[in-house]
């Protein structure tokens, strides 16, 4: 059973995985997941890429299918389990607002048009690293996010969806956000959970498995890259087994 081997591999590289949603999808509607399953779409990050983990390469700095990245296994698997098409809109330092019209990359300002004509079952949205990174006030990023589940329904009137609490990484100065920390992931993280309670998606929170970057209880191996804000093969295989955890869950109950 492949949730049986999920665990065994998940128990190899030091993590243990249990799912519980913390707020049922789109409460009060016909699940598009149940119903469907021929289409999920995912807007994300650098977490969401396959960056971090071993043989990716892209040079547009958006997906590319590697062996231990989570998008890529759990692509797979839905493809195998309920033949599935999985498209992957995230790209490397994305924000909220990069999915918006104005943002910085035609992949994520074109994925709610294609959003739109593919008509998704599932949406996972992974997003809120990059705006810890930049120092964007968490209240800002809270509308922001709002404003695209918004858009997401717009798009695919009753879909459901699925948000994510990001593992905690490590905030340190970089070029493109501020010199002084003002703002904690802790904030984005509670801007997350405000967010899917307000408009009714599921939640997830990876921080449930994986210990916060640069601590000192870090199992062997590491769950993280030495930049403090990635996880590696191990720390992906941790996050396919949440994700995973959730869509299967679901599907088999359907």
């Amino acid at each position: 059973m492949r949730r049986a081997r999920i665990a065994a591999l998940l128990t190899l590289v030091g993590f243990g995985i249990a799912m519980s949603p913390a707020v049922a999808a789109d409460a009060g509607q016909t699940s598009t997941w149940c119903t469907k399953k021929e289409q999920v779409a995912i807007l994300g990050t650098s977490a969401d890429t396959g960056y971090g983990t071993t043989g990716y390469q892209s040079a547009t700095d958006t997906y590319a299918p590697t062996t231990y990245g989570w998008t890529t296994k759990i692509a797979n698997d839905l493809h195998a389990e309920w033949n599935t098409t999985t498209k992957n809109y995230a790209h490397n330092g994305a924000m909220a607002t990069d999915y918006f019209p104005g943002g910085r990359w035609p992949d994520t300002t074109g994925a709610l048009a294609d959003l739109t004509q593919r008509q998704p079952d599932l949406v996972l949205v992974d997003l809120g690293g990059n705006e810890l990174i930049a120092q964007v006030d968490p209240a800002v990023f809270k509308a922001n996010l709002g404003k695209l589940i918004d858009n997401i329904r717009a798009a695919r009137p009753g879909v459901d969806i699925l948000l994510s609490i990001y593992a905690e990484l490590k905030w340190t100065p970089n070029p493109w956000g501020g010199q002084t920390q003002k703002y904690f992931w802790s904030q984005y993280a509670t801007s997350i959970y405000q967010t899917a309670v307000a408009k009714g998606t599921a939640l997830v929170d990876l921080r449930q498995y994986i210990p916060p970057a640069g601590s000192a209880n870090l199992p062997n191996p590491s769950p993280w890259l030495a930049d403090n804000v990635h996880l590696n093969d191990a720390g992906n295989l941790a996050e396919y087994g949440m994700w995973w955890g959730w869509t299967s869950s679901l599907g088999s109950i359907c």
